[in-house]
């Protein structure tokens, strides 16, 4: 009896997704994903398997733009989101150069957003953040143009805006990085936080002393005297009623009276 020999099980080899046409056997996926309802129970296998297929590129993409203040996860997850999008709005008829020529700058594009609109130590208008970045490129042409800085006339007649918008732009730019409060000054100067001041406690009484002293000016002599003596000079109550010739008891009435009074005038 002969014996027949089993041939080893051919492994599948993967594919490699190298240079720029390294994803172009997944075009006729893209175009049948482009072409499916979005109520189309098939659309959603081939969609998830389509962005697991495209990870690596958001992964190579990813580590290009990798910065000391942004995790490598954060910036990576834009890109995912980048990915789908461009994924859920693919259009075969408009893409160019094969599946990278379309997904490439979709996703760059989200990674650039991402960074522009996390880099801000403030939270700052999309407006101004594109125009400083404008005026970070013309100050560097401008400069090489003119052998010195350009002022903010300059800035405005190169990127086409007003004056008034330059300028807001340039004070949104010191709000790019924010300076620490516990970094001591030159010469081992005090902090920046120990050089800020502090709210004054006497500010919100300051208007209330004006109105007082108002107040108690229109007194008539004696009760002004009294509270005077009282809260001004630090007198007892039967050192003053000894002074003026009256009894404590009618002092301390006159106290609480006027007291009561100030304190109806100035709202409580």
């Amino acid at each position: 009896m002969r014996t027949q020999t089993r041939m080893p099980a051919q492994r599948t080899q993967p594919t490699r997704r190298d240079g720029p046409h390294g994803y172009d056997d997944l075009e006729p996926d893209l175009r049948r994903l482009a072409a499916m309802q979005p109520h189309d129970p098939g659309r959603g296998p081939l969609r998830d398997r389509l962005i697991c297929e495209f990870l690596p590129l958001v992964r190579n993409l990813s580590r290009r733009y990798l910065t000391a203040t942004h995790s490598a996860e954060d910036i990576q997850q834009a890109a995912t989101l980048g990915l789908i999008k461009a994924l859920d709005r693919y259009n075969p008829d408009a893409a160019t150069g094969g599946p990278l020529g379309y997904l490439i700058p979709s996703v760059r594009g989200e990674i650039l957003r991402y960074l522009r609109d996390h880099s801000w130590a403030l939270r700052v208008p999309r407006d101004l953040k594109e125009l400083g970045v404008g005026i970070n490129r013309a100050t560097i042409t401008l400069t090489q143009r003119l052998g010195r800085a350009p002022r903010p006339s300059e800035l405005a007649e190169e990127l086409d805006t007003t004056i008034a918008d330059v300028v807001e732009a340039l004070g949104a730019l010191e709000s790019y990085r924010a300076a620490s409060l516990d970094i001591p000054g030159p010469d081992g100067e005090l902090t920046l936080g120990e050089r800020l001041g502090a709210d004054d406690p006497d500010l919100e009484a300051a208007t209330m002393r004006d109105e007082l002293r108002e107040r108690i000016d229109a007194l008539p002599p004696r009760e002004r005297r009294i509270l005077l003596l009282r809260f001004f000079g630090d007198r007892t109550q039967s050192e003053i009623a000894a002074e003026i010739g009256v009894s404590q008891m009618h002092v301390s009435r006159l106290l609480s009276r006027v007291v009561a009074r100030l304190r109806e005038e100035l709202g409580g």
